[in-house]
Protein backbone atom coordinates (compact mmCIF):
# COMPACT_ATOMS: atom_id res chain seq x y z
CA UNK A 1 0.00 0.00 0.00
CA UNK A 2 1.25 3.46 -0.96
CA UNK A 3 1.73 6.12 1.67
CA UNK A 4 -0.16 9.37 1.48
CA UNK A 5 2.94 11.27 0.30
CA UNK A 6 3.62 8.70 -2.45
CA UNK A 7 0.04 9.08 -3.73
CA UNK A 8 0.44 12.87 -3.80
CA UNK A 9 3.79 12.62 -5.62
CA UNK A 10 2.31 10.21 -8.19
CA UNK A 11 -0.66 12.48 -8.89
CA UNK A 12 1.56 15.56 -9.17
CA UNK A 13 3.78 13.75 -11.66
CA UNK A 14 0.76 13.09 -13.88
CA UNK A 15 -0.33 16.75 -14.01
CA UNK A 16 0.32 18.49 -17.33
CA UNK A 17 3.06 21.11 -17.29
CA UNK A 18 2.48 24.60 -18.70
CA UNK A 19 3.79 25.28 -22.20
CA UNK A 20 6.02 28.08 -20.99
CA UNK A 21 7.03 29.35 -17.60
CA UNK A 22 4.58 31.86 -16.12
CA UNK A 23 5.32 35.58 -16.35
CA UNK A 24 4.25 38.49 -14.20
CA UNK A 25 0.59 39.32 -14.78
CA UNK A 26 -0.44 42.50 -16.58
CA UNK A 27 -4.01 42.38 -15.30
CA UNK A 28 -3.25 44.96 -12.65
CA UNK A 29 -1.70 47.30 -15.18
CA UNK A 30 -3.28 50.69 -15.77
CA UNK A 31 -2.16 50.50 -19.40
CA UNK A 32 -5.10 49.09 -21.35
CA UNK A 33 -2.79 47.94 -24.16
CA UNK A 34 -1.17 45.46 -21.78
CA UNK A 35 -4.52 44.11 -20.63
CA UNK A 36 -5.83 43.94 -24.21
CA UNK A 37 -9.25 45.43 -23.45
CA UNK A 38 -10.84 48.74 -24.33
CA UNK A 39 -12.83 49.40 -21.18
CA UNK A 40 -11.73 52.50 -19.39
CA UNK A 41 -10.39 54.15 -22.51
CA UNK A 42 -11.54 57.72 -23.06
CA UNK A 43 -13.59 58.10 -26.21
CA UNK A 44 -13.14 61.36 -28.09
CA UNK A 45 -16.44 63.17 -27.50
CA UNK A 46 -19.46 61.37 -26.11
CA UNK A 47 -21.58 64.47 -25.63
CA UNK A 48 -23.02 64.44 -29.18
CA UNK A 49 -22.79 68.23 -29.04
CA UNK A 50 -19.21 68.87 -30.04
CA UNK A 51 -18.63 70.70 -26.76
CA UNK A 52 -16.10 68.14 -25.64
CA UNK A 53 -15.62 66.22 -22.46
CA UNK A 54 -16.13 69.19 -20.14
CA UNK A 55 -19.87 68.83 -20.61
CA UNK A 56 -20.16 65.25 -19.36
CA UNK A 57 -16.90 63.86 -17.97
CA UNK A 58 -14.95 66.58 -16.23
CA UNK A 59 -15.77 68.14 -12.86
CA UNK A 60 -18.45 70.78 -13.06
CA UNK A 61 -17.02 74.30 -13.27
CA UNK A 62 -20.28 76.18 -13.55
CA UNK A 63 -23.88 76.13 -12.46
CA UNK A 64 -26.35 73.82 -14.17
CA UNK A 65 -27.86 75.34 -17.29
CA UNK A 66 -31.15 73.66 -16.41
CA UNK A 67 -31.49 75.67 -13.20
CA UNK A 68 -29.72 78.96 -13.90
CA UNK A 69 -29.86 81.21 -16.96
CA UNK A 70 -26.22 82.22 -17.34
CA UNK A 71 -26.96 85.05 -19.76
CA UNK A 72 -29.27 86.81 -17.33
CA UNK A 73 -27.13 86.32 -14.24
CA UNK A 74 -23.79 86.83 -16.05
CA UNK A 75 -22.31 83.59 -14.75
CA UNK A 76 -20.75 80.43 -16.18
CA UNK A 77 -23.20 77.60 -16.84
CA UNK A 78 -22.66 74.15 -18.32
CA UNK A 79 -24.76 71.22 -19.42
CA UNK A 80 -27.15 72.56 -22.02
CA UNK A 81 -27.21 71.00 -25.44
CA UNK A 82 -25.34 67.84 -24.50
CA UNK A 83 -26.30 64.20 -24.36
CA UNK A 84 -29.86 63.49 -25.43
CA UNK A 85 -30.66 67.15 -26.08
CA UNK A 86 -27.90 67.34 -28.69
CA UNK A 87 -28.43 63.83 -30.07
CA UNK A 88 -32.17 64.30 -30.65
CA UNK A 89 -31.87 67.98 -31.57
CA UNK A 90 -34.09 69.17 -28.70
CA UNK A 91 -34.36 72.83 -27.77
CA UNK A 92 -34.74 72.18 -24.03
CA UNK A 93 -35.09 69.49 -21.39
CA UNK A 94 -37.02 66.43 -22.58
CA UNK A 95 -40.52 66.40 -21.07
CA UNK A 96 -40.12 62.80 -19.89
CA UNK A 97 -37.17 63.58 -17.59
CA UNK A 98 -38.85 66.24 -15.45
CA UNK A 99 -41.39 65.82 -12.67
CA UNK A 100 -45.06 65.70 -13.59
CA UNK A 101 -45.49 69.21 -12.12
CA UNK A 102 -42.84 70.60 -14.48
CA UNK A 103 -44.13 68.99 -17.69
CA UNK A 104 -45.09 71.54 -20.28
CA UNK A 105 -43.38 74.45 -18.53
CA UNK A 106 -41.02 76.83 -20.29
CA UNK A 107 -37.71 75.18 -21.15
CA UNK A 108 -39.13 71.69 -21.63
CA UNK A 109 -39.78 69.95 -24.91
CA UNK A 110 -42.65 67.50 -25.45
CA UNK A 111 -41.14 64.07 -26.06
CA UNK A 112 -43.84 61.81 -24.65
CA UNK A 113 -46.75 60.48 -26.63
CA UNK A 114 -50.34 60.45 -25.45
CA UNK A 115 -51.06 57.82 -22.79
CA UNK A 116 -53.90 55.65 -24.06
CA UNK A 117 -53.95 53.51 -20.90
CA UNK A 118 -54.03 49.74 -20.86
CA UNK A 119 -55.86 47.83 -23.57
CA UNK A 120 -58.96 46.19 -22.06
CA UNK A 121 -57.62 42.63 -22.07
CA UNK A 122 -54.23 43.41 -20.54
CA UNK A 123 -55.32 45.74 -17.73
CA UNK A 124 -53.63 44.32 -14.59
CA UNK A 125 -56.29 45.81 -12.30
CA UNK A 126 -59.03 43.65 -13.85
CA UNK A 127 -57.54 40.37 -12.60
CA UNK A 128 -57.54 37.25 -14.73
Amino acid sequence: MLSKQEIIDERQANLPLPDQPPVASDWNSSDSRAVNVGSGDVVDDISASGKGSDSLREPVTGASDARVHGGELKMNTVGSGTGREAKDGLEGLPNDVVTSDAKGKAGTVGTTRKDYGYPGKSDPSRGL
